[in-house]
């Protein structure tokens, strides 16, 4: 794999460098095998640098992409987004330890299966009031039933 820094910037108001990076392989790298190399080339910690986008041209075999690489950990969580701290970070198989690498991440990871909990609770509970709506609606029919004998008993007068 062949990474080729296309355009290296510091930006110290953000305290971040933002790095737009080509890289040819004859197979499409992952993410993480990418952060790995910009890391080694950029004399870096992995856990500091996010990918923001990472697509491959049509024909060639290159990926064209940009990337940060924040000072510290916490400008990282004040600015990177999480979606791409956690799309970045490697996956972990159940049974497994996470990497040091998947330590910035993990905490974005457990909120968002705190943030999935409450959401399969809330599937949950309306169908357990899908069942009194329709008996709701079973009693309704009986009511449309006597109006409708009401109209019956005034047209036999």
């Amino acid at each position: 794999m062949e990474v080729q820094i296309i355009k290296d910037k510091t930006n110290p108001i953000l305290k971040r460098r933002e790095i737009s990076i080509k890289v040819k392989d004859k197979i499409t790298p992952s993410r993480i095998e990418v952060k790995g190399k910009l890391a080694a080339l950029l004399n870096s910690k992995p856990e500091l640098i996010v990918i923001e986008r990472l697509g491959t041209k049509y024909g060639k075999q290159e990926l064209v992409g940009t990337a940060c690489i924040y000072q510290t950990e916490e400008r990282l969580k004040q600015l990177a987004h999480e979606h791409l701290v956690a799309r970045d970070a490697p996956k972990v198989k159940e049974g497994e330890e996470a990497p040091a690498q998947a330590a910035p991440a993990a905490p974005a990871a457990k909120e968002a299966e705190v943030k999935a909990e409450p959401k399969a609770e809330a599937k949950h509970e309306p169908k357990a009031e899908a069942k009194p709506k329709a008996e709701a609606k079973a009693e309704t029919k009986p009511k449309a039933e006597a109006k409708s004998e009401e109209k019956k008993k005034p047209e036999k007068k």
